[in-house]
């Protein structure tokens, strides 16, 4: 087990975690970082955090919906699709098509 060092608003932290892990902690944190950064400096940083995961949270549920909804249209379509293939006549196969006439014997 590795540990990382990570600053979050210019707090260190160490954190264990997996070597192949390190660095995508260190990306989070300065993704975390750009979003803190957006609230005014003057908040304690409890209410920062507080409203970066509250806001990550929103953000993770509107995703998570519009997952499901188009999960459930592209269910919608796909029984439709299978539906109109069922319907569809029968196709006519022509045994010669794509042969040349003349290689043929007989």
């Amino acid at each position: 087990m590795n540990a990382v060092s990570l600053q979050i608003d210019e707090q260190n932290l160490s954190i264990a975690c997996n070597a192949h892990d390190s660095h995508r902690l260190t990306d989070l944190a300065a993704l975390l970082n750009t979003r803190l950064a957006a609230y005014p400096c003057e908040m304690e940083m409890s209410e920062r955090l507080a409203l970066a995961a509250l806001s990550l949270l929103d953000e993770t549920q509107t995703r998570a919906a519009a997952l499901v909804r188009a999960r459930g249209e592209i269910d919608r379509l796909t029984d439709l699709l299978l539906e109109a293939r069922v319907n569809a006549a029968p196709l006519a196969v022509d045994e010669d098509r794509g042969r040349v006439a003349a290689l043929r014997v007989g």
